[in-house]
C-alpha cells in the first residue's frame, strides 16, 4: 500500500484530543465519613457500569472517525500485479476441398461428401469457400451444384496446388483452415510418406484436417484394351475377394457404325475373372476398312461399385503406320521391358537383328548399341538425314565404349547416388506426370553440347515451388534431345535394367515409350487419359457431344471427359479415344492408422509461448475510508444519544 499524500498522516496526532477529553470527564466517586453503616441501605448501581461501557464505545468510535478522515486525506492506494486479458483468436475461415475424382462417383459417397462440406461451411466465418480437387483445383462459393469429375486425384501432388490456392485467397489475420474430404484411395497415395508431409501449408497458422468418406470397394474394371493383329485384347481387372464370370462385349462406335462399314452385331465373350487378379479376353475384329474406326469394349453385367470404368473406347487407324525398329543385342534380355511397353502402348515394332530392314520405319530405338557395325551406322544416319527420329538408350556396352552410337559423342559415368528425375521442360510433348516415383542409381553424363534437357536428375534441395518442375541447370541431364541432320535424336542416359533405375517397373515408363514413339515418328496419338495434358497446337478437339475441348492456338489443354473425341487439323480429321485412368478403379482406402499418422504429421508445431507480461493495477482506498468515517459518525451519534437514567443518590 502507498500513500499519495503522506503528509496528512501528521493529523493522526489529533487522536490525542478525544483521549484527553475522555480522561477529563472520568472522576472517582466522592467519599464521605459516616458514624455507622447500620443505618444505610444497600443500593445497586447498574447504570454506572453501563456509563463506563458507553464511554469506551464512544471513545473508540471517535478515534476511528478521526483516523479514517486522516487516512482518507492521505490518499492510500493498494498496488497489485494482474495478467492482461487475452483475447481469444478469431475462428479461421475454411477452404473445404472435395475430392472430385472418378472414385467419388460411387453412390452414396459423393452425397455424403457434399453433406459433410455443407456442415463444415454452415458455421464457418467469411470468406469461407469450397473447392473440388482432381486433375486441378476449382473454387466455388459453396458446396451447392458441385459434381464429381472423371479424372484422377494424386494426393502426393496436392501439396503444391493447395499452397498455390491458399496463397491466392484473401489474407486473413489467423490464416485458413483447409478441410479435405476424400475416400483416400490407397492408389492415390505417393510411394513415400514424406511426400505427404509437404502438404503442410506454407502459412504456419493454417491447418489441414482430413475427413475420410467410406463406401463400397468391390469393383471390376476394364483396365486396358490393346490391338493384336485382327483382334482386340481387353484386360479385365478384379478388385474383389471372389472370382466372377463377366460378359465382355465389343461394339462399334462413331463413324464406322453410322456408315455401316463395320458389322453392327456385338461380339461378346464370357470369362471368369479371378479374385484380385486379371484376365485377358480376346475379341475378334472384322477386317480393316481403310478408314479410322472406333470401338467400345464393355462389361455388360458387372453391376459393381463404380460403373464408369466398365467400358473403354479405342480407335483403329485406317492405314497402319510404319513399324518402329528396335536395334539391340538382346542376348541378355535387354529389350524385354521395352518390348512389353511397346506392346502395352499398341505400337507395331520389329526387331532389327538381321537384315534386311523394312523400307519405311516410323522411328528407331537403339538399346545399348555400343560399337555398331558400319552398315547399321550408315542406315541410321540415312534415317536421320531423311528427317526420321531415333531414341538412343545407354547401357553397359555404351559405358565401356565411352561414346554414343551414331553421334560418337563421349559419355562418362556419374557418381552412384539415388536421385529422382524431374521435368525440366514442362511444355514439351514428352512431359508427363509420375516421375516423382522413379529412382535412378546409375547414369552416364554427356559433355556440354547444344542439346535440350527434357529430364534432369536433381536432389530435393534443387526443387522449386512447382512440384516436378526444375530448371535444366538444377541437375544432371537424364533425357536430352538434339538435332542430327534433319532428324531428331533423344538420348536416355540410364539403362533399361533394374540395376540402373526402377524406371522400367514404373507406370511412367509405358507413358514415356508411347509418347517417344509418337513424337519421333510424328504420329498423332489416338488414345488419351482423362485429366492428362494434351498438346493441342494447331488443331481443334471436339468431344462426343460436339462441344469444343480446345481451340486453335491453344498450346495445351486437359481432357475432362471420357469418350470418343475428334481432332480437327487443317485438311485432316482423326479419332481420339479418351478413357479414365485405371488406377481409379482400385477403390480400397488406406488404413485408419495411416490417416492418423498423416493427420498427426500435418499439425503445425506450436511456437514456444512466452510468459504473458504482468500489469500493475492500483485501487484507491480513500472512498472506502470516507465511507467508514460516515459509518463511525452515524454510530457515534446513535451511541451518544442513547438515554440512560441518572443514578439515584444514596439514602440513609
Amino acid at each position: 500500500m502507498t500513500f499519495l499524500a503522506a503528509a496528512f498522516l501528521a493529523g493522526l496526532a489529533a487522536l490525542a484530543v478525544p483521549v484527553w477529553l475522555h480522561r477529563t470527564q472520568s472522576h472517582a466517586a466522592a467519599e464521605k465519613t459516616v458514624a455507622s453503616l447500620m443505618l444505610l441501605r444497600q443500593v445497586d448501581e447498574p447504570l454506572r457500569a453501563r456509563r463506563a461501557l458507553t464511554r469506551k464505545a464512544l471513545l473508540a468510535l471517535r478515534l476511528s472517525l478521526l483516523a479514517a478522515l486522516v487516512l482518507a486525506f492521505a490518499q492510500p492506494v493498494l498496488n497489485f500485479a494482474v495478467a492482461p486479458a487475452v483475447n481469444q483468436a478469431p475462428a479461421r475461415p475454411r477452404l473445404v476441398v472435395l475430392d472430385a475424382s472418378l472414385s467419388m462417383r460411387r453412390a452414396p459417397v459423393w452425397d455424403e461428401a457434399v453433406a459433410a462440406a455443407r456442415r463444415l461451411l454452415a458455421g464457418a466465418p467469411a470468406p469461407s469457400r469450397a473447392a473440388t480437387a482432381a486433375d486441378a483445383l476449382t473454387l466455388a462459393p459453396d458446396a451447392a451444384g458441385l459434381a464429381p469429375g472423371w479424372a484422377r486425384l494424386d494426393l502426393g501432388q496436392l501439396a503444391g496446388r493447395l499452397n498455390a490456392l491458399v496463397a491466392a485467397l484473401p489474407a486473413t489475420a489467423n490464416g485458413w483452415r483447409v478441410d479435405l474430404i476424400s475416400d483416400f484411395q490407397a492408389s492415390a497415395m505417393p510411394e513415400r510418406f514424406a511426400t505427404l508431409g509437404a502438404t503442410l501449408l506454407g502459412d504456419a497458422a493454417s491447418e489441414l484436417v482430413l475427413h475420410p468418406i467410406r463406401g463400397e470397394t468391390e469393383n471390376w474394371a476394364l483396365e486396358s484394351v490393346y490391338l493384336a493383329a485382327d483382334r482386340a485384347v481387353a484386360v479385365v481387372a478384379s478388385y474383389a475377394d471372389r472370382p466372377r464370370a463377366l460378359t465382355v462385349a465389343l461394339t462399334p462406335r462413331g463413324d464406322g457404325d453410322r456408315n455401316g462399314a463395320i458389322a453392327a452385331a456385338a461380339r461378346a465373350v464370357r470369362a471368369v475373372v479371378p479374385a484380385g487378379g486379371r484376365r485377358e479376353v480376346s475379341l475378334p475384329l472384322p477386317p480393316a476398312t481403310g478408314r479410322d474406326e472406333a470401338w467400345q469394349v464393355a462389361l455388360v453385367d458387372a453391376e459393381d461399385a463404380l460403373a464408369a470404368d466398365d467400358r473403354r473406347v479405342f480407335a483403329r487407324a485406317g492405314a497402319a503406320p510404319p513399324p518402329v525398329g528396335v536395334l539391340a543385342d538382346d542376348r541378355r534380355g535387354a529389350t524385354r521391358f521395352l518390348t512389353a511397353a511397346l506392346g502395352a502402348s499398341g505400337v507395331n515394332h520389329v526387331m532389327l537383328a538381321q537384315p534386311p530392314w523394312p523400307q519405311r520405319l516410323g522411328a528407331l530405338i537403339v538399346v545399348d548399341g555400343g560399337q555398331l557395325p558400319a552398315p547399321e551406322q550408315r542406315r541410321l544416319r540415312r534415317h536421320l538425314n531423311a528427317g526420321g527420329g531415333a531414341l538412343i538408350v545407354v547401357g553397359p556396352a555404351t559405358e565401356r565404349r565411352g561414346a554414343l552410337p551414331v553421334t560418337d559423342e563421349p559419355v562418362t559415368p556419374t557418381p552412384v547416388a539415388a536421385r529422382r528425375p524431374r521435368i525440366a521442360q514442362p511444355a514439351h510433348p514428352l512431359a508427363a506426370d509420375g516421375w516423382d516415383e522413379v529412382t535412378v542409381w546409375r547414369a552416364l553424363s554427356m559433355p556440354a553440347t547444344p542439346t535440350e534437357t527434357l529430364l534432369s536428375l536433381v536432389s530435393g534441395a534443387a526443387e522449386t515451388t512447382q512440384p516436378g518442375v526444375v530448371a535444366a541447370a538444377a541437375g544432371e541431364p537424364l533425357l536430352v534431345e538434339k538435332r542430327v541432320g534433319k532428324g531428331r535424336v533423344l538420348v536416355l542416359l540410364t539403362a533399361l535394367t533394374r540395376s540402373w533405375s526402377d524406371l522400367v517397373v514404373r507406370p511412367a515408363f509405358v507413358t514415356l515409350i508411347g509418347r517417344v514413339v509418337d513424337y519421333l515418328a510424328d504420329v498423332k496419338p489416338m488414345t488419351a487419359t482423362v485429366g492428362e495434358p494434351f498438346r493441342a497446337g494447331e488443331v481443334r478437339v471436339l468431344d462426343e457431344r460436339g462441344q469444343p475441348v480446345s481451340g486453335l492456338g491453344q498450346a495445351r489443354t486437359r481432357l475432362s471427359r471420357p469418350g470418343l473425341h475428334t481432332v480437327h487439323s487443317p485438311g485432316k480429321r482423326r479419332l481420339l479415344a479418351v478413357n479414365v485412368d485405371p488406377r481409379e478403379s482400385d477403390l480400397r482406402p488406406v488404413s485408419a492408422e495411416y490417416l492418423a499418422a498423416w493427420q498427426a504429421a500435418l499439425q503445425p508445431r506450436p511456437a514456444k509461448a512466452a510468459a504473458p507480461p504482468t500489469v500493475q493495477a492500483t485501487t484507491p482506498l480513500a472512498p472506502w475510508l470516507l465511507a467508514l468515517a460516515l459509518l463511525c459518525l452515524a454510530a457515534e451519534s446513535l451511541v451518544a444519544n442513547i438515554g440512560w437514567r441518572r443514578a439515584p443518590a444514596p439514602t440513609a
